[in-house]
């Protein structure tokens, strides 16, 4: 159920749209669902909401085909309930509903609540929520539910009840398909309670509760603030899953980790890191942090120095990057490559051994393993209107406070001489030069000082 305007996160974004460690809320619920090899998977959405949703699931999700269904009017979770049922009208089998709202629950859970659903008509998830407001209770006849009454419609002695229906459930088709058509709109809010099915199937058969023992798992998102909660928890257990295979989190309180991550052993996570996206992280590589890194793959062995900025790049083994450097999109360092504080890199490859180790710009660039490239370097790789490639073989030695200008070539050895503008290619071993020859005049500097002091002094008696 993904239909759910989402008022109270005052957001043009849908409710199940909105992300929990870096992944869309609805995407959670949808790899539960695969996870449990569901099928078909039912996308009940509103007209609002629908083309977002179908969008977002369609790229997270390409070789999955989904059964959408649009609620049309708001009239309850029962009604959606019905409109996603009437999309897969020959389906026949054991029905699990969902809200699309909820990431934090597991496989395994699931797998409890199949098993419980046996030898029963309809199964539900409950807990013991330590704060009861907004849930309905759930009204136990033995150990089974005789009902399930919402908050607005209860009596108090309901309300003092400290179970509470999490809005999961597994239930046979043809109850549900029976039961949604008989539902009434007689209570507080005037709407289709999901949860009157419930007493339904206790009437006919019974409805079997399974109780989740930790009710962070079942928390579902209303608010901003119940978001930033529920990523807390997701976060925590993502840390704790990674600390038992083997990686250090100098500080886990402070350290984000989105849910397509991935951490090899024996890595080491500083305080601040940020890792987000597709990012796979090999053993015994060690970041430091703060330093951001989003859909990059950071090879074993790889040191990443405080501060640095990854994105969208390939770090290979041995490597050390930083501090103060940037990875941008399509960045490439091969074995042993090192990249150093206030280095940028964009859509460049650098070969085993290289060195780019201070206040350097490499942008559309190939370098060639064991080169050195010399503090303040650039490649001018745009010239306003077309990017061009800078090539260096192997070997070759930058100097300090050059300017490569793109296209161009540099062969295998070349050495190009500090302060230099490059705009030709030259071949392997050369040395190259490319600035204006020095001149000295000596004695010159203190006339100059002083004609510097007499223009200063006669601008002065002007103001």
């Amino acid at each position: 159920m993904a239909a759910g305007a989402g008022t109270r996160m005052k957001s043009s974004i849908p409710k199940v749209l909105q992300r929990c460690c870096g992944v869309p809320l609805i995407n959670h619920v949808v790899r539960l669902t695969l996870a449990r090899r569901c099928s078909p998977i039912v996308v009940v959405v509103s007209p609002d909401n629908g083309d977002q949703i179908r969008e977002v699931l369609s790229a997270g999700f390409p070789e999955t085909s989904f059964v959408f269904a649009t609620q049309t009017v708001a009239r309850g979770t029962g009604d959606a309930t019905r409109v996603g049922l009437e999309a897969i009208p020959n389906f026949k089998g054991q029905v699990v509903i969902l809200s699309g709202d909820v990431p934090l629950i597991q496989a395994a859970t699931l797998a409890r609540l199949h098993r419980a659903t046996a030898q029963a008509s309809l199964g539900l998830l409950t807990a013991e929520f330590p704060e009861m407001k907004g849930y309905g209770r759930v009204v136990r006849r033995g150990k089974l539910v005789s009902e399930v009454v919402e908050e607005k419609d209860a009596s108090v002695e309901v309300k003092a009840i400290n179970e509470g229906n999490a809005g999961v459930y597994q239930v046979d088709s043809t109850l549900i398909r029976h039961a949604v058509d008989r539902l009434k709109a007689n209570n507080a809010q005037g709407e289709f309670y999901l949860t009157d099915v419930v007493a339904m199937a206790a009437e006919v058969d019974r409805a079997v509760p399974v109780l989740v023992k930790d009710w962070t798992e079942v928390s579902g998102v209303n608010t901003r603030e119940q978001l930033a909660v529920v990523e807390g928890h997701f976060r925590a257990r993502m840390i704790a899953k990674f600390q038992s295979k083997g990686v250090t989190f100098l500080d886990p309180d402070r350290t984000f980790i989105g849910a397509e991550v991935s951490i090899g052993k024996d890595v080491v996570i500083g305080v601040g890191v940020q890792l987000y996206g597709a990012t796979t992280i090999k053993s015994g590589a060690r970041i430091d942090g703060p330093t951001f890194i989003n859909n990059a793959r950071i090879e074993s062995g790889a040191r990443i120095h405080s501060f640095s900025h990854i994105e969208d790049a390939d770090v290979g083994k041995d490597t050390s990057v930083g501090p103060y450097a940037r990875l941008r999109p399509a960045a490439i360092l091969e074995a042993g490559a090192k990249v150093g504080n206030f280095v940028e890199v964009k859509k460049s490859r650098l070969g085993r051994g290289v060195k780019v180790n201070h206040l350097a710009y490499i942008g559309d660039a190939t370098i060639g393993a064991k080169s050195n490239v010399g503090a303040g370097t650039i490649t001018c790789n745009y010239d306003g209107m077309n990017k061009s490639p800078t090539v260096l073989g192997k070997n070759v030695f930058i100097g300090s406070n050059s300017t490569l200008v793109a296209p161009i070539e540099l062969g295998d050895g070349a050495y190009v001489a500090a302060g230099s503008t490059i705009t030709k290619s030259a071949p392997s071993e050369s040395l190259v030069f490319g600035r204006a020859r020095q001149a000295n005049r000596d004695g010159y500097a203190a006339v100059l000082k002083e004609r510097l002091r007499q223009r200063r002094e006669s601008k002065t008696k002007e103001s």
